[in-house]
């Protein structure tokens, strides 16, 4: 083996008053995937912005090729052969899917007057699709799709580049495992033509199956590097956290008690269609299926933040008009959505305010003024339930991580003391620790007389922590299991028979 393509040395950078890089050292191999893990807020994301040109050290030398150099910013990157591939995929929301995978590299047709060639535009997206195993109309436009079919398009994107080093932060964490196969699959051919490839990721699962070598960062600072043959599990997260993992699904035998919810015969056309099942007092309700089978559009149906064509929601035995997500508060209804980033969070408001913004009926006192003090406290007290690491209640929100973020969404709901929730891939982006910490939280809901909607892209997850589970195929339920029945080859091969 050759040097390194890329090789970070001793790079410093102050991230926030709290938090930094440092000391950091990390190289790539050509043709390898180093695969980088750690705690949410670890700076793990924030190496990645080093390395593309989002942010710029403070301290220490970026090597390209064996020579020093700067990246100046995310457009540089690219150009120096750099692709990052986010958490949040980053597409053009009107154009079309072949026009987004092939937006760096259009075909061109005509020597005086340029133009698009379209025909041959949509034959290298078909190709692609097949080779890969996609099922995505490539005239359609981007703003029609669902996240994990989004997620596919960017991946897609990279492997139809010539980038020389790729980063995936955190892909797979809405993918079912037929997407997850079709990830890799990218991978491996992105790795063949010789790129190297950083890939985070919280799956330890991932770490064997398409990592070359795992590298685990803790609190800003690269802990160490191995092989992957020869470390097993137990070591990368007593590594990760300092601690040791025993019990990965904390999952509580709850007696299932009266049924509290139902839906009956809901359609929209063309995408749901008649959708009939019942959740019970304690029961926690598994929903899977693949990309695009109508698990979200489902969940945003109920929560009245979709509209649906025809069916029935009844709560308590009694019809529920839920038509917008107002009305489901009303009801006792919680929802996580799936995209935290545009559907969840308030970015220009503090923890305190996130938290507690459903709630706020909660704490109101002579003359309809907020009694902020017992307010403050319930929210510090929800915090400190799910181990949230925030300094102070003002903190903005922006400056936690992602996965911090998605267990203060859990708070808020919690604190709202709805009866029935919605939990729309709850764990995304969320490291070990933290997901544990989330299971309790849905564990206690249960215990308490709650009942929960669990969707999930991840199956083991579903197996760990469900009573019972649906699984969706192009918007229709085709089965309905029960704990002791379910299975994972049993889901994937539902998932997939209409495909």
């Amino acid at each position: 083996m050759g040097g390194p393509i890329l090789k970070l040395s001793g790079i410093y950078k102050q991230i926030s008053q709290g938090f930094r890089l440092k000391d950091i050292n990390l190289d790539l191999y050509s043709g390898e995937v180093h695969m980088i893990i750690g705690e949410n807020g670890s700076g793990k994301s924030c190496i990645m912005q080093v390395i593309s040109g989002i942010l710029q050290p403070d301290a220490g030398n970026i090597e390209l090729f064996g020579k020093k150099t700067v990246v100046p910013s995310l457009p540089d990157a690219r150009r120096m052969g750099i692709v990052f591939i986010m958490q949040e995929p980053n597409l053009l929301e009107q154009l079309s899917v072949a026009e987004n995978i092939f937006f760096y590299d259009m075909p061109i047709k005509g020597k005086i007057i340029k133009t698009v060639d379209y025909n041959l535009l949509k034959k290298k997206c078909v190709d692609l699709f097949e080779e890969l195993g996609i099922s995505i109309d490539p005239d359609l436009p981007v703003s029609k799709l669902g996240l994990a079919q989004r997620q596919l398009v960017e991946f897609c994107r990279a492997c139809a580049s010539n980038a020389e080093i790729v980063i995936f932060d955190e892909p797979t964490a809405v993918f079912t495992e037929v997407e997850r196969e079709i990830l890799y699959r990218i991978i491996e051919k992105i790795r063949k033509r010789g790129a190297g490839i950083f890939y985070v990721s919280h799956k330890l699962d991932e770490i064997r199956l398409i990592g070359s070598r795992v590298s685990v960062i803790r609190q800003g600072t690269v802990i160490g590097t191995r092989q992957v043959d020869g470390t097993d599990d137990e070591q990368i997260i007593k590594m990760i956290s300092g601690l040791m993992y025993t019990t990965r699904y904390p999952k509580l035998e709850i007696p299932i008690g009266e049924e509290v919810f139902s839906v009956r015969g809901l359609c929209k056309k063309e995408l749901l269609s008649d959708i009939s099942f019942s959740l019970h007092k304690g029961e926690i309700l598994g929903i899977t299926g693949l990309a695009g089978s109508g698990r979200t559009l489902l969940a945003n149906c109920i929560f009245g933040a979709a509209k649906y064509d025809e069916g029935k929601i009844f709560i308590n035995g009694e019809e529920a008009k839920i038509r917008s997500p107002y009305d489901a508060i009303q009801n006792g209804i919680g929802m996580i959505p799936e995209n935290r980033l545009t559907d969840s969070l308030f970015y220009c408001l503090d923890v305190e305010k996130n938290v507690s913004l459903v709630s706020l009926r909660r704490f109101l006192g002579k003359g309809f003024a907020l009694n902020t003090n017992i307010l403050a406290d319930v929210v510090c007290d929800y915090i400190s339930k799910l181990n949230i690491p925030v300094r102070e209640a003002e903190e903005n929100i922006s400056r936690i991580s992602g996965g911090h973020q998605q267990k203060l969404m859990v708070a808020k709901w919690m604190m709202s003391r709805s009866k029935i929730f919605i939990l729309d891939e709850p764990t995304r982006g969320v490291d070990v620790a933290s997901r544990i910490d989330i299971y309790n939280a849905v564990t206690d809901i249960a215990r308490k007389g709650g009942s929960v909607l669990f969707i999930s892209s991840d199956i083991e997850e579903i197996l760990g922590m469900c009573d019972r589970v649906l699984v969706l195929a192009h918007g229709n339920i085709v089965c309905d299991l029960a704990r002791s029945e379910v299975t994972k080859e049993k889901i994937i091969a539902y998932a997939a028979e209409k495909a």
